[in-house]
């Protein structure tokens, strides 16, 4: 017996458009990611003088000139590839979230809600750190992604009746007969 589709058409369109967000946030951490790992072994200080200083004529002994030089001859090879394994592995985290909802599974909206919110306190705080409109707009778009999960999260155990649901076999969704009846031996070891 086949299970009824546990979300309605427009909510399916939600869960895929908060999917594909979702996939588009891993692929842009992993082109981060890989730009680090090609900047491990190269002259950073000099691509900041080639590539920022220069072309954009500030001076490189006062001022974002001289403070990204600084910071700049502070990494270590070393620095760069934790640096590319942390985004490597959020981006992961990104990707799971996404083809999860995609395929609308059910463990994928837990798992958005629960490293979504997590991070919502962080997010906050730099938002604070530095107000700028791009960070609050990620931080509503975060905001409402987790608040309808929790919604839909909330009506699916509501809506679903605990009796019916307390035999069910983990993938096929049909009921399992009790023990004593159970067709694979008696029930003891």
């Amino acid at each position: 017996m086949a299970r009824e589709p546990r979300v309605a058409p427009w909510e399916d369109i939600i869960l895929r458009v908060i999917a594909i967000y979702k996939i588009l946030h891993g692929l842009f951490f992993i082109g981060i990611g890989v730009g680090l790992v090609k900047l491990k072994h190269q002259p950073i200080p000099q691509l900041i003088q080639d590539y920022v200083i220069r072309p954009l004529q500030l001076p490189p002994e006062r001022g974002f000139g001289e403070w990204a030089l600084l910071e700049a001859s502070k990494l270590t090879p070393h620095i760069i590839q934790v640096a590319s394994d942390a985004v490597f592995v959020y981006a992961a985290l990104f990707l799971v979230e996404g083809i999860g909802l995609y395929l609308r599974k059910h463990w994928a909206e837990y798992l958005v809600v629960i490293i979504s919110g997590s991070l919502l306190p962080f997010e906050i705080w730099t938002m604070f750190s530095q107000v700028e409109w791009w960070k609050a707009g990620i931080i509503i778009g975060n905001l409402l992604i987790v608040g309808y999960l929790i919604h839909r999260l909330r009506l699916d155990r509501s809506v679903a009746p605990s009796d019916s649901k307390k035999n069910d076999g983990p993938f096929t969704g049909q009921r399992l007969k009790p023990r004593a009846e159970h067709p694979v031996g008696n029930g003891r070891g």
